[in-house]
C-alpha cells in the first residue's frame, strides 16, 4: 500500500497539536518530528489489519515518544553557568520530554492498549540503556560504537514492528534511518561550518579529529548503503514505496557526499 503525502500531513497535524503547549513552545528547545520515522511507521501499520483509530493511536504515541526522546538528547550536559532564561529553556526541555512520555500514556489507555504499551515501554528502556551506553563506555572502535547508535536510533520502530508481525521491514530500517540521520547532519554540518552541532550523538566520533570523523562516517554510510542494497532484494512487494524511497535516498547521498567534497 503506498503512504499518501496527504496521510502524512494528516498524521502531523496531529502528532503537533498533541504536542503543542503554550509555555513549552515559548521557552523549551523542541526538535522537528523525524519525518523518516513517521514515514516508516506509516508504511509497516498501513499493511496491518488494525482498525484505522488504531493505527493512528500507534503512530501518533510512537512519535510523541520519539519527540520525547529527542528532547531529552537536546538538553545541554554542562553544569556551567547559565542565565536564567537559558536554564528555564534547559529545565523545560526536560519537562517537555516528559510531558510528550505521559501523552503516550494516555493516548494508548484510551484505546485500551495494554500490550502495545508493554512493548514500547520496553523499548523506551532498552533505548535509555543504549544512550547510557553511548554516553559513558569508551569504544574501542567506532564500529562498536555506530553498531550500538544503529540499534538506539531505529528499535522503537523495529518492536512496532515486530508487535505488528511486519519484521521483514526490521532488517531495512537501521540501516536506512542511520544513513538519513548522518546524511542530513553532514550536509547541516557543511552549511554551518561549525566545529560543534553536529549531532548529540555523533559529536562524540567528531571530538579529536572532525577530519578524521566525517571521512570515517562516509565509509558507514557506504556500508549501510551496500547493506540496504542486498535487503531490497528480499523486501516484499507491498513495501514498493518504502523502496523507492531507499533508492531514491542512496542516490542522494551520493550528491550530497560530492558536494560537499567539492566545497571541503
Amino acid at each position: 500500500m503506498q503512504t499518501s503525502s496527504m496521510e502524512i500531513s494528516h498524521l502531523k497535524a496531529i502528532i503537533q497539536k498533541s504536542m503543542r503547549h503554550t509555555y513549552i513552545d515559548q521557552f523549551a528547545q523542541v526538535p522537528k518530528l523525524d519525518n523518516d520515522k513517521l514515514y516508516i511507521l506509516i508504511a509497516i501499520l498501513n499493511n496491518t489489519n488494525l482498525s484505522k483509530e488504531k493505527k493512528e493511536s500507534y503512530i501518533v504515541t510512537a512519535m510523541l515518544i520519539q519527540t520525547a526522546l529527542d528532547t531529552h538528547d537536546l538538553v545541554p550536559d554542562s553544569n556551567a553557568f547559565h542565565e536564567e532564561t537559558e536554564e528555564k529553556s534547559k529545565q523545560l526541555s526536560v519537562l517537555a520530554g516528559d510531558y510528550y512520555s505521559g501523552l503516550y500514556y494516555w493516548l494508548l489507555a484510551e484505546v485500551e492498549e495494554v500490550e502495545m504499551t508493554q512493548v514500547l515501554a520496553r523499548a523506551i528502556t532498552d533505548i535509555n540503556e543504549y544512550k547510557m551506553q553511548l554516553y559513558y563506555k569508551n569504544f574501542e572502535s567506532m564500529d562498536t560504537f555506530m553498531a550500538i547508535f544503529k540499534k538506539m536510533n531505529s528499535l522503537l520502530i523495529t518492536r512496532i514492528a515486530q508487535q505488528t508481525g511486519e519484521t521483514d521491514i526490521s532488517s531495512i530500517a537501521g540501516e536506512w534511518l542511520m544513513i538519513r540521520k548522518i546524511t542530513s547532519a553532514k550536509s547541516r554540518s557543511a552549511q554551518s561550518r561549525a566545529d560543534k552541532g553536529f549531532d548529540p550523538w555523533l559529536d562524540k566520533i567528531l571530538l579529536d579529529d572532525k577530519y578524521t570523523g566525517l571521512n570515517k562516517l562516509d565509509f558507514f554510510i557506504h556500508q549501510e548503503s551496500l547493506l540496504i542494497e542486498r535487503h531490497l532484494e528480499k523486501l516484499p512487494a507491498h513495501f514498493s514505496s518504502i523502496a523507492s524511497n531507499l533508492r531514491e535516498t542512496l542516490g542522494t547521498t551520493s550528491s550530497i557526499d560530492s558536494s560537499i567534497a567539492e566545497e571541503g
